[in-house]
């Protein structure tokens, strides 16, 4: 017999998937920047280092801002202060699209 699981465990598991997201789209927009404001040329972004930092870094940077947001959210952030630090992350990446 196999026990049902809580609801808060599936809250806790989209929660997880959504921040994991959310970290990887900014990593990804980063990364794109980033080439960008180096001119690099578009042969080198197919190749070999530009293809590694195109597929690790933003799987990196959603891995590290999911267990961030975890952490902070067992410490007793929620709601209003969690949704802050999400919108000065977007803000950060914001102001280096704008570069």
């Amino acid at each position: 017999m196999q026990a049902e699981r809580p609801s808060s465990s599936r809250a806790e598991l989209a929660y997880v998937i959504g921040a994991f997201a959310f970290g990887w789209l900014l990593g990804l927009l980063v990364i794109l920047k980033l080439w960008q404001l180096s001119h690099a040329p578009r042969w080198m972004m197919f190749s070999g280092m530009g293809y590694v930092s195109l597929m690790m870094a933003p799987a990196f940077v959603g891995f590290g801002f999911a267990r961030v947001v975890g952490r902070l959210a067992t410490r007793g952030w929620r709601g209003t202060p969690l949704g802050l630090v999400g919108l000065g992350v977007c803000g950060l990446v914001a102001g280096l699209l704008a570069l």
